[in-house]
């Protein structure tokens, strides 16, 4: 069977021709598939979606980093999403022929490759964590590049697990990781209200109260001229996305907000898919099983 690991790198830029750049650098590496690309001006964001082995994943990653330690100046990065550096998070997960513990192999390596080649600092989240404090990603981007950048060498927990305690002139620090499926699932809501999305995020975050495993803040969108829900369901299966959908619906009527769509970045299991034709379809017994592209994969 052959060993597949997806990896959905995150990039603090959202221009066009960089992401092509890089794109362009990574595709003739053996062994390796560039599945999707996403950017997003106002998240001032981009996430490059890669699939292979240990070794193809690995050579993508040490790519990325030498590219973006050249384009990418994190000192004057603008956006609204949270990050600490360019290469902002670069997760593993394991999809198949392998386990989360290939991938956290792969994280602590890859990690320490990064750190020793361009003197950045490294966090490890998720299940690859060395300490606990390092387990949930946005302890690590707590206050993001700016806060990071003052606290790094004064306070204990934001000490990174390999690499110097300063960040990178350009780099700022790199999160890696190992984690299971994680769907990135936002929601666009008709007004410019930033605190409205706020306080829905709110509901939403399994850490103030809402679904166990769904991450969420409130995004203004200035070129759309609304807001956002931005969400990541750390576990589809147990925080679905049809329950994120209609808890959002729900708390935007009561501020007599409209929502407008929704938006999935990156890629999204196909069982997550099916999940939500079953809860909108009326059709409780809906499996993968019935999907005809599913049998097709490995006919």
């Amino acid at each position: 069977m052959k060993r597949v690991i997806q990896s959905a790198i995150n990039l603090s830029t959202s221009e066009s021709s960089l992401v092509e750049k890089i794109v362009k650098e990574i595709s003739n590496i053996s062994g390796l598939k560039v599945a999707d690309c996403s950017s997003d001006s106002d998240h001032n964001r981009s996430v490059v979606t890669l699939l292979g082995g240990e070794e193809s994943l690995e050579r993508a990653v040490l790519k990325i980093v030498e590219i973006a330690a050249q384009e990418i100046d994190i000192s004057r990065h603008r956006g609204e999403h949270p990050r600490v550096g360019a290469v902002d998070v670069i997760p593993f997960t394991p999809w198949q022929g392998v386990d989360m513990e290939d991938c956290k192999k792969l994280a602590w390596k890859v990690g320490k490759e990064i750190a020793e080649e361009f003197s950045v600092p490294v966090y490890f989240y998720g299940e690859a964590a060395l300490r606990e404090e390092h387990r949930d990603l946005s302890h690590i981007r707590r206050g993001g590049y700016e806060l990071l950048k003052e606290e790094i060498d004064k306070v204990p927990e934001r000490y990174p697990d390999v690499g110097p305690a300063k960040v990178h002139p350009m780099l700022g620090a790199v999160v890696i990781g190992a984690r299971g499926p994680l769907v990135a699932f936002n929601v666009n809501l008709k007004t410019q209200d930033l605190e409205v999305a706020k306080k829905i995020a709110r509901k939403l975050r399994g850490e103030t109260g809402g679904l166990s495993y769904v991450k969420a803040i409130g995004v203004n969108l200035k070129s759309k001229d609304m807001v956002q829900v931005s969400m990541n369901l750390l576990d589809f299966r147990k925080s679905t996305i049809y329950q994120t959908f209609e808890l959002v619906k729900l708390e935007a009527k009561r501020w007599g907000v409209e929502v407008t769509g929704g938006e999935i970045i990156g890629l999204v299991p196909l069982e997550a898919l099916v999940d939500i034709a079953s809860f909108y379809l009326g059709i409780p017994e809906l499996s993968i099983g019935q999907v005809l592209e599913y049998h097709l994969s490995d006919y």
